[in-house]
């Protein structure tokens, strides 16, 4: 004998159901036509090994994103581009050589400016140096 809570979870649970889109018969799963991305608002998973990944909102925005990105296939970014490697302009943070600078042309400015401040050098070193 159920329950009255029993009785009143079945109740909502259909009530619930009616307004699923899915149900026994067309479960949501990753083998559902609305979990896979095929170009609709639904879909985020990916068809095969080259198919598109996210909703149409995603896959046009990440669209809209690479058109501004200036690094490509063929330009690619990583520790060998121009734009990694200090070599006196904002873009570049690596160091090119074992006696190359690093960081960007600000970093490199600033640290020069607190380098000439500093009252320490390889002459007077902490803690021997005094004021």
């Amino acid at each position: 004998m159920a329950t009255e809570l029993e009785i009143i979870a079945n109740k909502q649970r259909n009530e619930h159901l009616a307004r699923n889109g899915y149900n026994y018969d067309d479960e949501y799963s990753s083998g559902n036509k609305n979990a896979i991305s095929d170009g609709d608002e639904k879909g985020k998973g990916q068809l095969s090994d080259t198919g598109t990944i996210g909703s149409l909102t995603d896959i046009n925005t990440r669209k809209e994103s690479v058109v501004r990105n200036v690094y490509s296939e063929n330009n690619q970014y990583g520790s060998t581009n121009p734009n990694a490697i200090s070599d006196g302009d904002e873009k570049g943070k690596g160091q090119l050589s074992d006696t190359g600078t690093i960081g960007g042309l600000t970093d490199i400015n600033i640290r020069i400016d607190n380098t000439g401040r500093n009252k320490f050098s390889e002459n007077k070193t902490y803690p021997d140096f005094t004021v």
